[in-house]
């Protein structure tokens, strides 16, 4: 049986849980805000190619306000940031298996995408990058899309499960020695 990666929306002002969202406007704080003054916080507008990380049932059934986005990028510009650091072709391809494996828990890659609508290559989601915007808004960057693709079951399933494992990570100051 053959599962496909993706489901290809068009013209939907729809989310769910796995739609990529490109060009989508997100807030950022200024890092050295010193929010003990009282001054009025501003943030600036910056705009990423985002992943729907928010459960499907809560968008379906109204319970949420807010989505939560991560980043997304091509993996060709990953592949070419960590060339600009000066890594070799080898090592790039070694830290592509250790994400594409689960043993870089920061990060999970999902699938091409080809069609006479759309191509898309693979994508590098990058989960400590994470943004919460309206439900309103993420709305309308869906319908503006036009055309857009939603991870599909269970690869859905799989990356909400590799979103998890990063945030529950504990690390101990002492473990037990011995028994």
């Amino acid at each position: 049986m053959e599962y496909p990666w993706y489901e290809l929306i068009k013209d939907s002002d729809e989310i769910s849980q796995g739609d990529i969202l490109y060009h989508c406007p997100v807030p950022f704080l200024n890092s050295s805000l010193d929010i003990t003054s009282g001054a009025i916080i501003e943030a600036e507008m910056k705009y990423i190619d985002g992943i729907i990380m928010t459960q499907a049932c809560d968008l379906a059934n109204g319970k949420v306000q807010n989505v939560v986005l991560c980043t997304v990028d091509n993996i060709s510009n990953f592949k070419q940031q960590m060339q600009n650091q000066g890594r070799n072709a080898k090592d790039i391809q070694n830290q592509v298996k250790h994400i594409i494996s689960g043993n870089q828990p920061a990060f999970h890659i999902i699938d091409k995408y080809e069609s006479k609508e759309l191509k898309q290559e693979h994508l590098l989601i990058n989960f400590k990058d994470l943004f919460s915007i309206p439900v309103s808004v993420a709305k309308q960057v869906a319908k503006k899309n036009k055309c857009r693709l939603r991870l599909c079951p269970p690869y859905r399933e799989h990356l909400s499960q590799a979103f998890a494992r990063y945030f529950m990570r504990v690390g101990l100051p002492n473990n037990i020695k011995d028994l």
